[in-house]
């Protein structure tokens, strides 16, 4: 793995999170990297020991911290959580405001650090299998995506100023033990035996492995260019249906359609519709890519190292 050649002192907003425990693991393995949490008050702190830890909100975040403890880069991953729909109209514009908060403290600062937001595929809304979404493609927020720009609009709009160095990572699917992935076809399998395949499967899908997210976000930081986005996914853009078959394949089962009215009624629509988003992804910056040095490049290798360790849980 390439690493930074001196030490960096690393803020991590959400990094007790599905995201951002994988980017703790990752950024804990390299010495150099001296990592300074936000967290709540639900947080595992035995695992945190070795890491400075500022228990607090985002929006009553005290920048004395930020001052105690100059960032080089600051990762934010905090979002609103999930819930119903007015739910997560409220959570969104609280974190707006908090975010808006933020984005002063930055530009505040004597050393202006980086901050990388990751975000999500979403926000490029549904795009054709010959229409990929790059970096510099239009935002069109769809599904949990309408609420979670909500979020981020203040950092978009500080990127857009040039200050601070704002940039965006922008993960496709992201396979892993936990998250969607256990819930929505792991479990699933688990209960009936058979892999779950939603609406008419045509739908793309641009993965990324749970691990290789962690490391090309950090690329991003390392590698990118000021004020710079990234794409963040590997290997070829699939559809839901071959995806859902090679799992089967590795599973030594088959796979059953669910119908999107089924969907809605078993998860609600946000959710159906996030399941069959179409959102296929490509890069300008392949060499960020290549540096994070990704161990998983392709479906069938991130699919089976996950369900390998599902298996042994």
């Amino acid at each position: 793995m390439e690493t930074s050649n001196t030490n960096r002192n690393i803020w991590i907003f959400g990094g007790t999170g599905y995201i951002g425990s994988a980017l703790v693991n990752h950024l804990a393995a390299d010495s150099r990297n001296r990592l300074h949490l936000l967290i709540h008050k639900r947080t595992p702190y035995r695992y945190l020991e070795p890491f400075t830890t500022i228990n607090s909100s985002l929006s009553g975040f005290d920048p004395f911290w930020l001052e105690r403890y100059p960032p080089d880069v600051i990762f934010h991953l905090a979002r609103p959580g999930a819930g119903r729909n007015i739910t997560r109209f409220i959570r969104s514009n609280l974190g707006r405001r908090a975010n808006t908060r933020m984005v002063r403290i930055m530009k505040g600062l004597e050393k202006k650090p980086a901050v990388v937001y990751v975000s999500g595929s979403l926000m490029y809304g549904t795009r054709g299998a010959d229409d990929p979404a790059f970096e510099d493609s239009a935002l069109q927020p769809g599904s949990f995506a309408a609420h979670y720009i909500r979020n981020e609009q203040p950092w978009l709009q500080a990127q857009a100023a040039g200050l601070p160095d704002v940039r965006f990572a922008r993960p496709g699917w992201i396979v892993g033990p936990g998250s969607w992935f256990r819930q929505f076809f792991w479990e699933p399998y688990k209960q009936t035996g058979i892999v779950p395949c939603y609406g008419t499967g045509d739908h793309p899908m641009s993965l990324i492995h749970i691990e290789d997210c962690a490391a090309m976000v950090d690329a991003l930081a390392l590698h990118g260019q000021k004020g710079s986005n990234l794409n963040v996914f590997s290997g070829p853009v699939i559809t839901h249906r071959e995806f859902c078959t090679m799992m089967a394949e590795i599973l030594h089962t088959t796979i059953m359609e669910v119908p999107y009215d089924q969907m809605i009624k078993s998860y609600g629509k946000t959710t159906a519709t996030a399941l069959i988003s179409s959102t296929p992804m490509g890069t300008l910056y392949p060499r960020v890519h290549e540096k994070a040095r990704i161990k998983y490049p392709g479906p069938r290798e991130i699919l089976s190292h996950v369900c390998g360790l599902l298996e042994n849980i």
